[in-house]
Formats: C-alpha cells, sequence, structure tokens
C-alpha cells in the first residue's frame, strides 16, 4: 500500500511538472509577425560559395518563404526535414553532410518550419559537412 502511494505521489509530481514546462514552453516561443515583410536568405554552398535571395513575403515562418520561392521542395516542408536547398542536396546518409540554418549568424533553437520571419531578418542556411 505504501508502494502505491508513492507512486501515485511521484506521478502526480511528475503531471504537474509536464505542466509547468508546457506553460513555459508555450510562452517562450517567438511570436509571428503578420503582413509584408522583406528578409535576406544566404545560401552558403559546399564550395564556400554564396548566393543571397532577398524575399519579399507574407509568410510568417521561414519555410513558407522558401517554399513561395521554390528554394525548398515542396515534399520536404511537409516532413520539415530538408536535404535540398535551391537544388543542391546535403545527404547526411553519404557524407554527414547538412543544411545549417542561423538568423543573423547565430543559431536558431527552432527548425525552418517553426522559425518566425520578421521585416529585415537575415538568415544564412549553410551547406554544413560532418
Amino acid at each position: 500500500m505504501k508502494n502505491k502511494k508513492i507512486i501515485i505521489g511521484l506521478a502526480a509530481l511528475v503531471a504537474v511538472l509536464v505542466a509547468v514546462f508546457g506553460v513555459v514552453l508555450i510562452k517562450n516561443l517567438p511570436e509571428t509577425q503578420k503582413g509584408d515583410k522583406d528578409i535576406l536568405v544566404t545560401v552558403v554552398y559546399e564550395n564556400k560559395s554564396e548566393k543571397e535571395f532577398e524575399i519579399s513575403t507574407d509568410a510568417e515562418f521561414l519555410a513558407d518563404a522558401l517554399l513561395e520561392e521554390k528554394l525548398i521542395k515542396e515534399d520536404e516542408y511537409k516532413s520539415g526535414f530538408y536535404t535540398y536547398i535551391d537544388g543542391v542536396r546535403a545527404d547526411y546518409n553519404k557524407d554527414g553532410a547538412w543544411w545549417c540554418v542561423t538568423k543573423g549568424g547565430e543559431m536558431t533553437n527552432a527548425g525552418m518550419n517553426e522559425l518566425p520571419v520578421a521585416d529585415g531578418d537575415e538568415f544564412e542556411i549553410t551547406h554544413t559537412p560532418s
């Protein structure tokens, strides 16, 4: 009987902690900006060459803006896992390469599908070897 009370108490504690964590997470999500905005996306390719894309969009998230510009594939957009950027593949299974997304040179805490865009934002998408 004592073990049962301990288990119930621990389960209740875990439930409270999950609820608190959920509230903190929701309150700390970045807010989106509605309306027209201009952003700059720089793609850095495997050979270190760069291409800048000036994008005017009303999208609230980076992936939506990139999809509008056809810089990402629609089937990858649905999954949120990107191997192709601007038609160039980063093949993790082949050589460990992947696309690293930064904002203003800083790592982001969200993937492109959850990364909000605001007017004047600058993003970098870099082909990153293993």
